[in-house]
């Protein structure tokens, strides 16, 4: 397979943290690990600050390509529930299309699965441009490459984040434009960014859940993030929908808000936690490349797959690995065994899907296709 790939910027405030983690994003790499943070005393003595001091950060998008490091995950709290999206009414009608010169072109057509996008979720966008030889979309201000589909579409994939407010007005623009990089025109799509009702995960922990916490861990974390999510397969691999990676139970949802050892409800758990055996076989949830097959100080032993598109899924937590990166693997292809390293409490996998490094909620992913061809 050719190795084609977009290269990620670096992130406005510099890359990845050089030196000692701030006590914010200390908590804030706790909390998505879904771990629990130990007492304020302890707290005081991991971050170096007081009680009255803790609180979560939360990231800001960066402009694509860019790679924001996803937060760090590793739980087995049991906890549980249901989610679901707030209504919103939206009537997805295109605006008209307007050339470089003010001049009415050809209508585009614009198609969103679903019309509106809930927080922590992703949408499928395909367009029809007239006399277009390339398109981008623009989606939270932000905008994508789309790929050309050999029916005449383009095709894209965006993800709203967990920190992203609800927008009852948040249209998704389309732009083409020819061989030479001249624009053919921009057309936009009405669309909505909706809350999604999701529990909150009231998390419980001794100190010795969260003794390897340490400052040198969220940075050597934050800094392997970097190294994964700076550069994507360009073509998609997959096609309709992804396949569970093991059966095990749903103990953590994704999307869950973190209360941890009492206080304030915080970050976002940034993946589905799924309670099995340990050496229970994980399989790929999908078509890809392995780009990562290593360690990691919070997640433990992971394992991440370039889907292409700029999809990717991500395994941790396991205790064995059974492939290297540049493997290619179809989807169902054992690519590791359930385990328990990093912060975990106890055998489990954690799964995550991403998109463009926004992680968004893998369970959708099974019963909702976003491939190009869907």
């Amino acid at each position: 397979m050719t190795d084609r790939r977009d290269t990620a910027q670096p992130a406005p405030d510099g890359g990845p943290p050089t030196a000692r983690p701030s006590r914010r994003r200390l908590l804030l790499l706790a909390s998505r690990a879904a771990i629990a943070l130990p007492s304020a005393a302890m707290l005081a003595a991991l971050t170096g600050c007081s009680s009255a001091d803790v609180g979560v950060v939360v990231s800001t998008p960066t402009p694509l390509p860019t790679a924001s490091p996803a937060g760090s995950t590793a739980s087995t709290a049991q906890s549980g529930g249901s989610t679901g999206v707030r209504a919103a009414t939206v009537t997805p009608t295109a605006t008209a299309v307007r050339s470089a010169s003010g001049a009415a072109a050809p209508a585009a057509t614009i198609e969103l699965r679903p019309p509106q996008v809930g927080v922590g979720e992703a949408m499928r966008v395909r367009a029809r441009v007239p006399g277009a030889a390339t398109a981008s979309v623009r989606f939270r201000g932000i905008d994508y490459q789309m790929l050309p589909q050999p029916d005449g579409w383009f095709w894209a994939v965006v993800g709203a984040p967990t920190e992203q407010p609800p927008q009852a007005n948040s249209p998704v623009a389309v732009t083409g434009r020819t061989a030479s990089g001249q624009p053919v025109g921009t057309t936009e799509q009405a669309s909505a960014i909706v809350a999604v009702t999701r529990p909150v995960d009231y998390l419980v922990a001794s100190e010795a859940v969260t003794a390897v916490l340490t400052p040198d861990a969220g940075v050597r974390e934050e800094t392997l993030r970097a190294q994964q999510f700076a550069a994507y397969d360009r073509s998609p691999l997959w096609t309709g929908l992804v396949q569970r990676p093991c059966p095990g139970e749903i103990t953590t949802h994704f999307g869950q808000g973190r209360s941890i050892n009492g206080g304030p409800v915080g970050a976002f758990h940034s993946g589905v936690d799924l309670a099995d055996d340990e050496g229970t076989p994980v399989h790929a949830a999908a078509p890809g490349r392995v780009v990562w097959a290593a360690p990691m100080p919070i997640r433990g032993n992971s394992v991440l797959i370039d889907h292409g598109g700029g999809v990717k899924t991500g395994y941790h937590h396991l205790s064995a690995m059974h492939v290297q990166p540049g493997d290619a693997v179809d989807a169902g292809k054992t690519i590791g065994l359930v385990g328990m390293t990093g912060f975990a409490t106890g055998p489990h996998l954690h799964w995550e899907i991403t998109v463009w490094g926004v992680n968004v909620d893998p369970i959708t992913w099974l019963t909702q296709p976003f491939g190009p061809e869907s």
